[in-house]
């Protein structure tokens, strides 16, 4: 890996704490959406909480590979693992935006300000997660792109 690597670790560790930081506040007003008439049977409430607690084992994932190497842990595949977490949570985030819409598209004026404070954080995620993303593909240079591409079929295999 990079001579940088300790630093480009730490500072996706640090971009992810952040987007936890918004996806635990996100987490809480979605299961508070069960309770609001208007949006307890909107359609995509499900898979608006789904998606949000898939980026949240996203998170625990990528945090879990840069404590490890950030420990001194030799790991096969390190690098694998690292593109492996940061691009399938890449993949999660791309979902949440679709669904958010989807689950509020119907909620009353009474709960908008729920609504705008939601999408807020939703972006809040969003861009602590390309943040890390971004770090990781600097971390690997060239290899971030042929290890991405050796992982793709891993990525596609369901996930329950």
């Amino acid at each position: 890996m990079n001579p940088h690597r300790d630093y480009y670790l730490n500072a996706i560790h640090s971009a992810l704490e952040k987007g936890m930081a918004a996806k635990e506040v996100v987490c809480s007003i979605t299961t508070g959406f069960r309770s609001i008439p208007s949006l307890r049977t909107a359609p995509g409430l499900n898979p608006y909480h789904a998606s949000v607690a898939d980026i949240g084992y996203g998170f625990d994932a990528v945090q879990g590979t840069t404590q490890r190497l950030l420990k001194g842990e030799r790991m096969p595949f390190e690098k694998e693992m690292l593109v492996f977490d940061l691009d399938t949570l890449r993949i999660s985030e791309k979902q949440l935006s679709p669904n958010f819409e989807l689950a509020v598209k119907d909620a009353s004026s009474d709960v908008s300000y729920l609504v705008v404070q939601s999408r807020y954080l939703n972006n809040q995620i969003s861009t602590w997660i390309k943040e890390a993303n971004r770090l990781g593909q600097e971390l690997l240079g060239r290899d971030w792109e042929i290890v991405r591409k050796r992982i793709e079929n891993v990525q596609a295999i369901p996930r329950l």
